[in-house]
């Protein structure tokens, strides 16, 4: 191979990203993937002949300076914004819709209760406020606890500090006296994944993901997505998620990365005091700086170090299992969905277009979630829906759809053995929830496949069926993410780092994690912590 600065395991989003940055600033960088794709949740798989898609649904987190610093758009990323944005089905077969047009949505929540749309926005003026107040960057490793309280000098301030931390998102909305049908467009967002419910403390944290980005970036621009509230305003990638990872493959390979797929790495070692990275077909690989995108329980399980050091971080992680309650479905459809509630052929069209969401009130959820603690398939899960092929046609056989369903609630793993699931009773319980609002779908299904927790894990790598790796709850975040003492990157191995959602700030599809550890390198580097030669 001749000689490499750096080596990257893992080709998700973060490890090309986190290459990428290693690359900008002159280092010769290798980057390992397990499988012939890349791109790990995001990339584009082909469920069924023709008919295109990705475990992931939406790029609503994807940070705007990821797309300028890799210049995503000149290597080929095109975003469709389709307008609306999202459809939530409510109560009584009603249908709230994200307009883009801010005047329209503001009369649907008035109409739902006099002044709505304007406690509405508190809420997120509120969260933005707390973000300012806190003065933390997500650009940088994170705080520690005393930085993070620092500048929380006031009364106002630590109330705003315990309702987001150790309150509820139901106990938020309740704060605001938002209507019952704005809580439960909101809901989805505070709970993401069903691992915990709307009366869960710690809740109302999920929703600082945008408003501590923006406090971390200022931007005063309209059209910045970080400063829309309900997610779907980024767009949507013409391709899919995989047309965003196929951009960022373009380039970090145009800066020089070079990317070796099929190359699965068995074990990390510490020798003559660097890693060394031996994949299972006996190949070696090492270089002075070594980066772990994988699920940080997946990197612990590699390591070989006779490092005292590592045992206790070890212990940590082994007694907190990841839990997740990923569950995917792909609905290969042979007509285009259509809801009940559109007037014309332009609207259901336009509906069709627009990410799904179902949880028609905050109990929904809370019931979502009781199941999941007792370890059953939710009678009624949460449901996050993309009919990919309404924007990009050739992600399906033409005149056909393609519908990617995620489901919250699933019942997880954690460590335990996984739970038995009738997955043909799940598509047909989905299906006829998904009916009420679009009664075509029963009569369209032509093909279908399930992606469950045991595939999540031993195909994906995602220890406990989580997408997110480790849930973003506040107990998992800042010095917790993934374990103290790994939280800032580094490990006890000297030159050897993480990466990857399962690092501080996670997020979903945001990039920022890859950018964070490759900053931590090129400080380490700086200050003579490492060097780019034995």
């Amino acid at each position: 191979m001749g000689k490499t600065d750096a080596i990257v395991i893992g080709g998700g989003h973060n490890g090309l990203l986190c290459a990428g940055y290693l690359a900008k600033a002159g280092l010769k960088v290798t980057l390992l993937e397990r499988t012939a794709l890349i791109g790990g949740p995001a990339a584009t798989r082909e469920f069924f002949p023709g008919y295109f898609s990705a475990i992931s649904n939406s790029p609503g987190s994807l940070e705007p300076r990821v797309v300028a610093d890799f210049a995503l758009e000149r290597h080929g990323l095109v975003f469709r914004r389709p307008d609306p944005t999202l459809v939530h089905p409510l109560t009584d077969g009603r249908l709230y819709i994200g307009w883009r047009d801010p005047a329209r949505n503001d009369a649907q929540m008035n109409a739902w209760r006099p002044g709505e749309a304007e406690r509405f926005k508190e809420v997120f003026a509120y969260l933005n406020r707390f973000a300012e107040r806190l003065g933390i960057s997500i650009y940088r490793e994170p705080p520690s606890l005393q930085e993070l309280v620092a500048n929380l000098t006031t009364t106002e301030d630590q109330e705003m500090f315990s309702r987001i931390m150790f309150g509820s998102v139901r106990q938020l909305f309740e704060y605001f006296d938002l209507a019952p049908e704005t809580q439960a467009v909101m809901g989805p967002l505070s709970v993401v994944s069903g691992l915990a419910g709307p009366s869960t403390p710690g809740t109302p944290f999920n929703l600082m993901m945008r408003p501590l980005s923006l406090a971390s970036q200022k931007s005063d621009s309209e059209d910045d997505p970080r400063r829309m509230p309900l997610r779907g305003s980024t767009g949507l990638a013409v391709g899919g998620m995989g047309a965003i990872v196929e951009a960022m493959t373009r380039s970090v390979e145009a800066l020089g990365v070079t990317i070796l797929r099929d190359a699965e790495v068995e074990t990390i070692a510490d020798e003559a005091g660097g890693p060394v990275a031996t994949l299972t077909d006996g190949r070696s690989f090492q270089a002075p700086i070594v980066v772990s995108a994988m699920h940080p329980h997946l990197t612990l399980s590699k390591v070989r170090s006779a490092n005292s050091d590592w045992a206790p971080l070890i212990d940590k992680a082994g007694r907190v299992p990841p839990a997740g309650s990923a569950f995917k479905i792909v609905l290969g459809l042979g007509d285009m969905p259509r809801y009940a509630a559109a007037k014309d052929a332009a609207e259901a069209q336009a509906l069709a277009s627009a990410q799904l969401r179902i949880a028609p009130t905050l109990d929904y959820l809370e019931d979502c979630h009781a199941d999941l603690a007792r370890g059953r398939m939710p009678e009624s899960p949460l449901i996050w829906g993309l009919c990919h092929s309404m924007t990009s046609p050739q992600m399906a056989p033409e005149g056909k759809h393609v519908l990617s369903i995620n489901l919250g609630g699933a019942p997880h793993r954690g460590g335990r053995a996984p739970v038995d699931v009738d997955r043909e009773a799940v598509v047909r319980r989905v299906v006829a929830i998904l009916s009420e609002w679009i009664p075509n779908l029963p009569d369209i299904v032509e093909h279908q496949a399930v992606i469950g927790a045991s595939e999540f894990e031993a195909d994906h790598g995602l220890f406990g069926a989580n997408i997110a790796h480790l849930d973003m709850m506040p107990i998992n975040q800042f010095w917790m993410r993934p374990v103290p003492g790994l939280h800032r990157y580094r490990t006890p191995t000297r030159g050897l780092y993480l990466s990857g959602v399962g690092t501080w700030p996670g997020g979903y599809f945001s990039g920022i994690p890859g950018h964070n550890t490759a900053q931590a390198v090129l400080h380490d580097l700086a200050e003579g912590r490492v060097a780019t030669t034995f």
